[in-house]
């Protein structure tokens, strides 16, 4: 029998997409679905082919995941009987649950090819299905008028993790909240050491990401921002100055949702704090401390096994990270350690807070470093 490890992840490209779309939207509870929501579904979840006489998840298949069979066939025992599954039968319409392969053997007939998708996130964009409007609006701005697809601005929030964590009632109130600013090509949108007042999401156009590290004339070129992303809510989190310079490229309509509105709509809802003592259980049993301080802070005095990933690196090494443990972010008082934690769980990871920081745990907690 070939090893689970023999899966292929199929990248976006190779996908037939409009058959995985036509099947899905046959499946339940896909099904009760809007019909434009499931190729967004799609693009959020990933594609799995496998080879003949593979036994699939011998281990157990990851917490709340549903698993679609849209190609070839799967024998499934349990309790003695085998029942037989082929991706273009009634059977194949009803989804594997992630619990099924803790009491079943399940094991392809053929080649394979399974779509994972999260519980959560087809609860998610059931909920939010009900709350966007069916056609466009066209509203006022401070520059005119703006036409505006609440449909779309949904499509493209569901792609955050830090939107999908909300509860519908509070993603209704923000579609209400954020403001449409059209904006041109050269716009200064955020400058590096301001203050924070909004949070932004690019309707569409794009924008670019600088940091001025010596405050000198030379800036670095962090990223390039386009539609669907959003950017400014570390300052308004942390209550420190904005971290970077954010520049429009091209003309186009950004959506911005005042501090006070981001504070109570995303801030709250979103970011899970947990006590030192709480934290280290978490941490005994796989979880990684993340210290979100300055390299030489870090080095006077860290927690044993932390990774040192500074606010300003953030997002330039996110990705870099194990989307498959938990991590705690933590700094000294918690102020940067919560904006951090918001930030990377736009990254799909999962992220908590240390309440009240390291300041005042005692000293025999932390590890110094050979450098200091």
């Amino acid at each position: 029998m070939a090893e689970a490890e023999n899966k292929r992840v199929i990248p976006p490209e190779e996908l037939d997409s409009d058959r995985v779309v036509a099947q899905l939207y046959r499946c339940s509870p896909l099904s009760t679905m809007e019909v434009e929501q499931i190729p967004v579904l799609v693009s959020l979840s990933v594609v799995e082919r496998y080879p003949s006489a593979t036994q699939l998840y011998p281990n157990g298949a990851p917490d709340g995941m549903l698993f679609y069979l849209f190609k070839g066939g799967l024998e499934i025992a349990e309790d003695g009987d085998t029942v037989t599954i082929q991706a273009d039968s009634d059977g194949a319409l009803t989804p594997l649950s992630s619990k099924r392969f803790t009491t079943a053997v399940v094991t392809t007939s053929g080649e394979v090819d399974l779509i994972c998708i999260e519980k959560e996130l087809i609860e998610t964009l059931t909920a939010w299905g009900q709350i966007s409007a069916p056609e466009t609006e066209v509203v006022m701005s401070e520059d005119g008028v703006v036409t505006i697809d609440r449909a779309s601005w949904l499509n493209s929030m569901i792609k955050s993790p830090t939107f999908r964590k909300l509860p519908a009632a509070n993603i209704e109130a923000l579609l209400n909240k954020l403001e449409p600013v059209h904006v041109n090509a050269g716009d200064l949108i955020i400058r590096q050491g301001d203050q924070g007042d909004y949070f932004y999401m690019i309707n569409n156009g794009v924008a670019l990401v600088t940091i001025n590290p010596e405050n000198d004339e030379d800036s670095v070129i962090m990223a390039e921002l386009n539609e669907g992303a959003s950017f400014g809510e570390a300052a308004l989190i942390s209550d420190k100055p904005r971290n970077a310079t954010i520049t429009m490229m091209e003309d186009g309509v950004l959506l911005r949702l005042s501090k006070e509105d981001f504070i109570h709509l995303l801030k709250q809802p979103t970011l899970r704090w947990v006590e030192f003592d709480k934290a280290a259980s978490i941490i005994k049993r796989g979880a990684k401390w993340i210290d979100v301080r300055t390299a030489e802070e870090y080095e006077k005095g860290h927690l044993p096994g932390a990774i040192n990933l500074p606010m300003r690196d953030l997002h330039k090494s996110a990705r870099e990270l194990n989307t498959k443990i938990p991590y705690i972010c933590y700094c000294g008082s918690g102020t940067r350690s919560s904006a951090a934690a918001f930030a990377l769980s736009q990254y799909e990871l999962r992220i908590a807070v240390l309440k009240d920081g390291i300041e005042a745990l005692p000293e025999n907690r932390l590890q110094v470093s050979d450098a200091a």
